[in-house]
């Protein structure tokens, strides 16, 4: 077998997937592309290979793992394409430090769209940085009550009650999380800090 130099192969796996899913893939391929598309916000491309991956093989723990992942990863409602790209605008002013910026187009996402969890996790993560607690337990409790699978939503609430000092809530929030993803690495990381400390 020939092994690729590390930068042919950091390219390969930085391009940018097709903006519409292909035909003929397997189902671990499909399961590959729906992760990598929401990993950059593209959440009907995701929620349609994942599904495909599902159709593939129904009875397979790719299906499986793909259902999970469509539950709790992925906005519990078809997502209008507007919706996500200012979802992708935001995220990307608050990673270039614009959290003034990024605050507004999250408020306004959630004016326009309230059934986009996404913005409210978001909007909270800046609140929390903030501070800003009980705003940012306020958020995620609207963001719960649309997708109660929302395993960021959980985790961002344990940390908000973490910072107010209630660790047994943070703790069954994380129980929240681990209950509709018991792989999530970052809810088990989660569990394992708040032993840690209680």
């Amino acid at each position: 077998m020939v092994r690729e130099d590390p930068v042919t192969h950091g390219r390969r796996h930085m391009e940018l997937p097709p903006r519409e899913v292909p035909e003929g893939l397997s189902a671990a391929e499909y399961y590959d592309l729906g992760i990598k598309y929401k990993s950059m916000g593209w959440t009907e491309q995701a929620r349609d290979a994942l599904l495909f991956a599902q159709e593939l093989e129904p009875e397979s723990e790719i299906a499986k793992t793909a259902g999970r992942f469509l539950k709790t990863k992925l906005p519990r409602f078809p997502v209008p394409l507007l919706a996500e790209q200012r979802n992708i605008e935001g995220f990307n002013q608050m990673a270039l430090g614009d959290c003034e910026g990024a605050k507004e187009t999250f408020k306004a996402l959630i004016r326009e769209f309230p059934d986009f969890e996404w913005p409210y996790g978001n909007l909270s993560v800046l609140y929390l940085q903030e501070n800003l607690t009980k705003e940012a337990r306020d958020l995620l409790s609207r963001a719960l009550e649309i997708n109660p699978d929302y395993v960021n939503g959980w985790l961002h609430l344990a940390a908000a009650k973490g910072m107010d000092l209630d660790f047994n809530g943070a703790k069954e929030c994380v129980r929240r999380a681990l209950e509709a993803d018991p792989t999530d690495s970052a809810a088990i990381a989660m569990k394992n800090a708040l032993e840690s400390v209680t």
